[in-house]
């Protein structure tokens, strides 16, 4: 008689503890390359918008046919509605074997949606950023800021942080956790003319309008644009877009979903083929990178279930090595 697997509930406290950043940009590779070599699959994301509020619900599943596993993730997200301490965006990602259908894992979704978006950025920094970046800027201060910090600090030697965002409040208190995390100085800005000093940008933002423009921005700087995920939401000046070498995490999600592209491909100022390729193609050496050290690079990421899959892949192995977690049944 079969016996069916209990579920393994893991917290957010456990993943931080157990998994690194380090751990996840890897896991990024994995899963990029994965999606370009066609091991991965992942169906067109569900996205919903509750009719009397400003609120947006994401059903996002991926899976990879020979680990026989399955994540789908289910995401809230408030637009332009701050709540202190409350995340704007909160979920759960579920595991679950394919061939027998079993939930194997209930995870946090908050976190990994910030750990594997900041991974992502991690991994693209590492492929396209100038080896000898020292500043990073970065606007919106959120749980996504954090990981981008994170990762980006992974990836190079960040001696300073220039951080942007239009809540005073919440910037200061992002500059007094992230300074002792970091050991790094962080310093609040608001003349975007500094960002001449900077050698990498992320955006995590739901900005509708660009952040900054073009003239501001020192050449062979490398951009992480996360923010920008509904094509009416703007970070990136449509003629940094139009002078940069751009890479995606997935091109039909990118050219359907984000206004960054969207919006410069409307007003004719790029076609559709000025993106280079997919961070996927890459990985697989398909397509090249950084060629001169006055290259402006953007990564363009919308986040896709495939980075979800992977991560969540490998917190339920290490669970299950490190004996973390807490099994339940729910079917005694």
């Amino acid at each position: 008689m079969n016996i069916r697997k209990p579920i393994r509930i893991i917290r957010a406290g456990e993943i931080k503890q157990y998994y690194s950043m380090r751990q996840a940009i890897d896991a990024m590779r994995r899963a990029f390359g994965a999606l370009a070599s066609g091991d991965g699959f992942v169906p067109p994301r569900f996205v919903s918008k509750l009719p009397t509020k400003e609120m947006l619900m994401f059903f996002k599943p991926a899976f990879v046919e020979k680990e026989q596993r399955v994540s789908v993730k289910f995401l809230t997200q408030r637009e332009n509605n701050f709540i202190n301490g409350i995340p704007t965006i909160q979920g759960i990602v579920l595991l679950i074997d394919s061939v027998t259908g079993e939930i194997l894992s209930i995870m946090d979704g908050e976190y990994i949606t910030a750990l594997r978006t900041g991974a992502a950025s991690g991994l693209a920094t590492r492929f396209f950023a100038r080896e000898d970046a020292g500043t990073m800027a970065l606007f919106g201060c959120g749980t996504q800021g954090r990981t981008q910090v994170e990762a980006v600090a992974c990836e190079r030697n960040i001696k300073k942080v220039l951080v942007f965002d239009l809540n005073r409040e919440s910037a200061e208190q992002f500059i007094a956790e992230m300074t002792v995390k970091m050991q790094i100085e962080i310093v609040y800005c608001e003349d975007t003319t500094r960002l001449k000093e900077a050698d990498i940008i992320c955006t995590a933002t739901n900005a509708t309008v660009p952040l900054f423009r073009r003239e501001v921005l020192k050449e062979g700087v490398h951009i992480n644009a996360v923010g920008s995920f509904q094509p009416h939401m703007q970070e990136l000046d449509p003629f940094v877009i139009r002078d940069a070498k751009v890479y995606v995490d997935q091109i039909d999600s990118c050219l359907k979903e984000s206004g960054d592209l969207i919006k410069p491909i409307d007003a004719g100022i790029i076609q559709k083929n000025h993106i280079i390729g997919e961070i996927g193609d890459y990985c697989l050496n398909k397509i090249s990178g950084r060629e001169s050290e006055n290259d402006i690079t953007v990564f363009k990421s919308v986040g896709i279930a495939i980075q979800d899959y992977a991560v969540a892949t490998d917190i339920y192995n290490n669970s299950i090595e490190k004996s973390f977690g807490q099994e339940i049944n729910l079917f005694e």
